[in-house]
């Protein structure tokens, strides 16, 4: 397996155990948090599957979206997790498809400026730091879960 490959597994198994922590809520508790200054599990869930687009930009076009690109998105009042997965599959697609048309040098020899931060990371660093921003908010779900007293999903498997 090469580190292109390896890079888009780590993306699919990441977000294939967020979802599955993510589906562990109830919707009725996609509003509760643990204190006032704490993302919701609804916000959580949202700022995962939005980033998408986020990452995405960046990477691509070496910007945050704007407002106007992501306002409307997140201004939407929070409904069921099934409702928040269709809204972002999208940016979730175009961002495994641009992922799958770079090559190992591009991992190596690009490199992203962050807008919003005086970073500078090679493309292939970049990336995994995306698989471990999903990473860290699933370990944030399963927190909120115990706290909650509800049962954990098995995602180590």
């Amino acid at each position: 397996m090469n580190p292109l490959d390896l890079v888009l597994l780590n993306f699919k198994e990441c977000r294939r155990r967020f979802l599955i922590t993510a589906a562990s809520f109830p919707d009725e508790l996609l509003s509760w948090k643990p204190d006032k200054d704490a993302l919701s599990v609804g916000e959580t869930i949202r700022h995962v599957l939005l980033h998408d687009l986020s990452w995405l930009t960046i990477c691509k076009e070496g910007r945050l979206p704007t407002d106007e690109e992501r306002g409307h998105l997140w201004s939407k009042p929070f409904t069921t997790l099934k409702d928040e997965i269709e809204r972002t599959t999208v940016y979730y697609d175009e961002f495994i498809h641009y992922v799958s048309t770079l090559n190992e040098v591009d991992l190596e020899t690009t490199y992203i400026d962050w807008p919003h931060k005086p970073i500078r990371r090679a493309l292939g660093d970049t990336l995994e730091r995306k698989s471990y921003h999903d990473a860290v908010h699933t370990g944030q779900l399963l927190q909120y879960l115990r706290m909650l007293h509800l049962d954990r999903p098995m995602i180590w498997d």
